[in-house]
This record gives structure tokens, sequence and C-alpha cells, in this order.
């Protein structure tokens, strides 16, 4: 017969009341937590399911993020543009007053002050901001996009906003879009290095190259070179490196250090005489394979190929007009190719007007050589080469504005009529990207219904997959509770040994 101790009784008790009260614990901890998953041990298969919609439910959230600070970026500048339209309203009924027979020399000077308020009021307005971002810079937030002379210097690529993994949406417009013409030419091997950043240049000197092997080489810096001079100078330079341009659209070239294995320090790179490489955004020593310079975003020269305006788009040709007091002149570009022979054939035109790239080569000019007179151009029929050149209507309208002062304060009643086409034209582009501002606003108002119905989704399969049946864990707490007194006291009433049960 099997012989049963008091020890085995014990340890057996134990093991009973261990068991329950492991329940008893995990059935509070459900209650109390409403989850039935609380660790991954509670149910190895489903912790993989809830860490994935978790993970989705913060993805979901984070986009949402972005889809309301888009939505309040366009908002705002939607609002911005609407006043622009304003102006541009009141400037071209300013200017059908002082077009009439009504009006004096006297008004016409009165009225060039308010068009001059205005100006300043379009600059303010394109030099608006969200928060402590400039609204219409693109990229470049931290920059006014706007000069007080009423050219561009911002960035060429609007700011986008994340909507999902695989989908996003221009967040941001330009001022370049609404305001002025910007040239954007794309930087390339044959971009003047006297050109790059807007025409500020990059200067003369040395610097030399350390690649992370420790090979050195120099690079000379000279008046005249172009972008490729410079890449020819760094690889052939007898450091181990390789310059680039990369893909067309970006305005950096970067250096590629070789070296794969032997590897003993930073790719070092500094100046000896002068402050190119410092200009140019490279100097100083990183522990990285790939550099890349600073943007060189080059401003437009007479020898900028047609082709590589507007970012390597190009720059479609149509024939304009060009005005100027009661001389009028159509100009044809056939067979232009360069930014060169585009001025050539306006100042050939026989308008008496000289047409020139501005002071950071973003746009042409257009100035009569008659001090009495204003010129204006336009495009013909449904071109937009005046327009695109930043001589013509359209997103011009800081220019026009300019013009009509100009024009009131010379009396030039001509101009101040030819004007108005040039005011409607400026009225239709700012309303047209009111239109597309809205049309976007609509896309982000339909993505925030989406991430809402997709979170009430996945947060029901999280709770599907992680809460705890609050009913059947009460249920399961009383049994166990019920099980665990009911073992403790038959326990208490089966075992009672002592010392004087054994000296009996």
């Amino acid at each position: 017969m099997f012989r049963i101790t008091n020890q085995m009784m014990y340890n057996n008790s134990l093991v009973n009341m261990y068991t329950q009260n492991e329940g008893l614990y995990k059935s509070s901890e459900q209650m109390s937590s409403g989850k039935r998953v609380n660790r991954p041990s509670d149910d190895p298969l489903a912790i993989g399911e809830i860490m994935n919609f978790q993970t989705r439910l913060d993805r979901n959230d984070r986009y949402a993020t972005f889809t309301q600070k888009a939505k309040g970026v366009l908002s705002t500048s939607e609002s911005l543009i609407a006043s622009t339209t304003d102006v541009a309203s009141r400037a071209r009924e300013l200017a059908m007053g002082a077009a009439s027979g009504t009006s004096t020399p006297q008004t016409r000077l009165t009225t060039s002050l308010e068009i001059d308020n205005l100006i300043q009021h379009t600059i303010q307005t394109g030099n608006g901001k969200f928060g402590s971002d400039f609204l219409f810079s693109g990229r470049s937030t931290n920059v006014p996009p706007v000069t007080q002379n009423g050219s561009y210097q911002g960035d060429t690529v609007a700011l986008d906003a994340a909507l999902s993994e695989s989908a996003s949406i221009a967040m941001t417009v330009k001022a370049s879009d609404f305001l002025m013409a910007d040239l954007s030419p794309r930087l390339t091997v044959n971009t003047p290095l006297s050109s790059v950043k807007l025409g500020q240049g990059i200067g003369t000197g040395t610097f030399t190259i350390t690649d992370r092997a420790g090979g050195t080489g120099t690079v000379n810096v000279t008046p005249g070179m172009t972008v490729g001079n410079l890449i020819s100078a760094i690889n052939g330079s007898g450091a181990n490196v390789t310059a680039s341009l990369p893909a067309s659209g970006t305005y950096s070239f970067q250096i590629v250090d070789n070296n794969t294995t032997t590897v003993t320090g930073p790719l070092r790179i500094n100046d000896t005489a002068g402050t190119t490489a410092a200009s140019l955004g490279i100097a100083g020593n990183r522990p990285v394979r790939v550099m890349k310079s600073d943007s060189l975003r080059p401003s437009a020269t007479a020898g900028t190929a047609l082709a590589d305006l507007y970012g390597g788009i190009g720059l479609p040709l149509s024939d304009i007009s060009v005005i100027n007091g009661s001389t009028s002149a159509t100009v044809s570009f056939a067979g232009a190719s360069t930014v060169g022979d585009i001025i050539n054939a306006i100042n050939a035109s026989g308008a008496n007007v000289t047409s020139a790239l501005n002071a950071n080569g973003t746009s042409l000019t257009l100035t009569s050589n008659n001090p009495s007179t204003v010129a204006y151009a336009k495009d013909i029929n449904a071109g937009k080469t005046a327009d695109q050149l930043g001589i013509g209507g359209g997103r011009n309208l800081i220019l026009n504005l300019q013009r009509l002062s100009a024009a009131l304060k010379n009396n030039d009643v001509k101009a101040i009529s030819g004007l108005l086409d040039n005011l409607s034209t400026s009225i239709d582009t700012t309303s047209s990207m009111r239109g597309e501002i809205g049309a976007r606003i609509n896309r982000l108002d339909t993505n925030t219904t989406q991430l809402e119905s997709s979170k009430a989704d996945v947060t029901t399969m999280l709770s599907n997959a992680q809460d705890a049946d609050m009913a059947k864990a009460i249920s399961d707490f009383s049994l166990l509770q019920a099980a665990y007194q009911a073992t403790a006291r038959t326990t208490a009433q089966i075992i009672q040994p002592s010392l004087l049960n054994f000296l009996k």
C-alpha cells in the first residue's frame, strides 16, 4: 500500500493554493486593467496582432497630425492670397478711374500713393507666416520669399505633407506662383560658380581633401570656373573621392569617398586659402562616406539655356507684344536657345525698350528708354512667355502694380489703360490659385474622414484582440475566490498535526 505522508499532503495543498492564487491574480489584473493580454506570455499568438494594431494607430495619429497642420497652412495661405485678389481688383478699379477723361495729372499722382501702399501690402502678404515659418518660401521657410523690390528669393520646391504611406500633398504654394516670376534654372555642369546662390557666387580659393584612408588632394578654384570645372578639379585632386551632380531637381553636388576597406579617419575638407569650401558647405570633418554641398541654386545668366529654366522643364516660347507709349511691337523668339537670345530679341524689337535680368537673376526686366513712358509686355492669345519671363501679367502682380504706380506718376494714360489687361490676368491667377488650394483642403478633409474611420476600425480590432471580457473576468474571479477559500478551509481541517498528537 502506498503511504501518504504529511509532507505530501502539505505539498499538494500548497501547489493547489498557489495555482488558485495565480488565477486570482490574473483575473484581478484583467479586471483592473481591462485587458486580457497585459504581457506577451499571456497570449503569445495575440501579442503580434496587438503590436501591429498599436503601430497602425500610432501611424494613423501621425498622419492625422500632418493633415491638420497642412489644412492650417493652406487655409492661412488661401486667406492671404484672397487679399492679393482684392489688391489686384482694387488696383484695376483705380486704373480704370485714372484712365478716364475726368482724371487729371494731380488725381493720378494721388492715386499712385494708394497704389504704393498696395505694393507694400502685397510684399507684406508675400512674406506672411504660419507660426514662425514663412508660408510662401517653399522649403526655405526661414527666408522671406519677397524682397523689397518685389523679386523672389525663396526655394523652388513646395513643402509636402504625408497623408498615408503612399500619398502626399503639397501643403504650401510659392510666392512665385502668384506674385512674381522665378526662372529657377537648374544646376548643371555649365553653371558658372559666379551665378550660384542666386548670384552671390563662390569666391576663389584653395582647399584640401583628405579621404578616409588618409589620401590627400588639393583643389584650386579660379575665376571663370563652372560647376563642372569644380567637379573635375575635385575628382583630379589625388584624393580617393568622386564628385558628381545627382539627379535633376537638386541644387547640390555630392562627394563620395571611394574607400571601402581601409578607413582610418573621417572625410576632411579644409580651406587653406579663402573660404571656398565653407561657402560650398563642404568644409569640416565628417565620419560619413557621402557628403553633400549646400544648396547652390543659381541665378539665370545670359548664357543660361532656355531648356534649363523652371528646373529643367524649360520655357515654351510664343510671340509677345511689347508696348511703350505709342509704340507697339510683336516680338518673335524663333530660334532662341538662351536667355541672352530672349533679351536681344526684345531689345531689337524697335519699341525703344531695354530688357535685362533683374538683380538676382530670377526674372527679366523691361524698361522704357523714354523717361516719360512706362513699357510693359503682354502675351498674345494663350501664350505664357511674357508671364513666365516676369515681364507680362498673370503671376506678376507686384511688377504690374509697380508699373501702374510709375505710369500714374508719369501721367502715362496709354500705359495706365494698357495695364488693365495685365491686372485682369493677375486677378485670374490669384483666383485660380485659391481654387487650387480649396481643392487641396477638400482632399485633406476627405483624408481626415478616412483616417477617423480607419482609426475606429483598428481600435475595434485591437479591443477584440486585447481587451478582457469583464463579465467573464468577474465570474472567473468569483469562482477562483470560492475555490481558494474552500481549499484553505479543507486543508486546515485535514492537516492539523501538532507535537501533542505525537506524544499521545
